[in-house]
């Protein structure tokens, strides 16, 4: 009788410990939730951010807060992420800065992007448009590229800084096409727009958010964009394949991960919820304003994305022997 006793107890007290557990995972989030983003306040990075931290609050009814930790490349937010508890209380607001950056800044980082991170879901993209100074006279990227290979080293190639997607964007042209030009790193894209509306570099791949005025008034000339469908805020403006470069696609993408280690079943919560709101009117219209569109992945896909965007990107940046280490 003691003895069945003894094993009754035990066995409560087992339950007692084991329930919590699982009771606090079916209940998630139960406490406020962080999403760290590596751009300031105003970007597309944050606003695609809080775009959906806003579905997300509303679906679950806890805080997702934006939290901008900036710097390094958008290195900084992810090196945090990296070492937080994986819980599904920390989240990451990637793009592909962070792909590119495992080859750029390799030695630097404290997190390894493949392996420290586990994707949720990617939600949208933007693309980088490649735009000339209006005097070169072209109006389409064979044309420009027939004008660099006549003028092999005199064209000026301006970026927003050594291992950005614009840069990024720029070797991959030159690689594929076998053009050579001079880089002029900047500190920024709207410094080399507005030398290129100048006439002091010949080319660039800016983010479409930054054009703004410089396509709308001439100052610069739009040949093509780096996504795999026409911009709708660019409607005449060719994509990079349909220009006769297959395969190139640069856009900027925006996706959401988590420490690795974090439950599957949170991970597919929060999927669910994310990629049930890109399909919403009112948050694609959000990233219309920002001239970003829907590009949904669930988890195996974006997992399986993220690894051919890291190993493209290794590869550019080695054939380029490009390094900030």
């Amino acid at each position: 009788m003691m003895k069945r006793l003894l094993v009754s107890l035990a066995a409560a007290s087992l339950c007692a410990v084991v329930a919590p557990s699982g009771s606090a995972q079916n209940s998630y989030p139960s406490k406020p939730v962080k999403i760290l983003a590596g751009f300031p306040a105003g970007t597309s990075t944050d606003i695609v951010a809080r775009i959906y931290a806003n579905k997300l609050n509303q679906h679950f009814g806890q805080p997702f807060m934006v939290e901008n930790r900036t710097g390094f490349a958008g290195n900084l937010a992810a090196d945090a992420a990296a070492k937080e508890e994986p819980d599904g209380y920390t989240l990451l607001l990637g793009t592909i800065a962070n792909a590119i950056s495992a080859s750029v800044y390799k030695k630097k980082l404290r997190h390894n992007f493949l392996n420290d991170f586990t994707g949720i879901a990617r939600v949208a993209s933007a693309p980088n448009v490649l735009v000339v100074d209006p005097a070169l006279g072209v109006s389409s990227v064979q044309g420009l590229i027939d004008y660099a290979k006549a003028r092999p080293g005199k064209l000026f190639f301006g970026s927003a800084g050594v291992g950005t997607a614009p840069h990024l964007s720029g070797e991959l042209f030159k690689q594929m096409t076998g053009i050579e030009y001079v880089h002029v790193p900047y500190k920024g894209n709207v410094q080399g727009l507005g030398d290129l509306s100048e006439g002091r570099l010949s080319m660039i791949f800016a983010p479409a958010p930054t054009l703004g005025a410089f396509v709308k008034t001439g100052r610069v000339k739009a040949l093509a964009v780096t996504t795999a469908k026409r911009a709708s805020f660019l409607p005449d403006v060719p994509t990079m394949v349909e220009s006769g470069l297959p395969g190139f696609d640069t856009a900027i993408w925006y996706g959401f991960l988590a420490p690795k280690g974090t439950p599957q079943a949170i991970i597919s919560s929060l999927a669910k919820v994310i990629l049930e709101a890109t399909d919403r009117e009112d948050v694609q219209k959000q990233l219309a304003n920002s001239l970003a569109v829907p590009v949904p992945l669930g988890p195996t896909e974006f997992n399986r994305f993220i690894r051919e965007d890291v190993e493209k990107w290794a590869k550019v940046v080695g054939s380029a022997k490009i390094t900030v280490d």
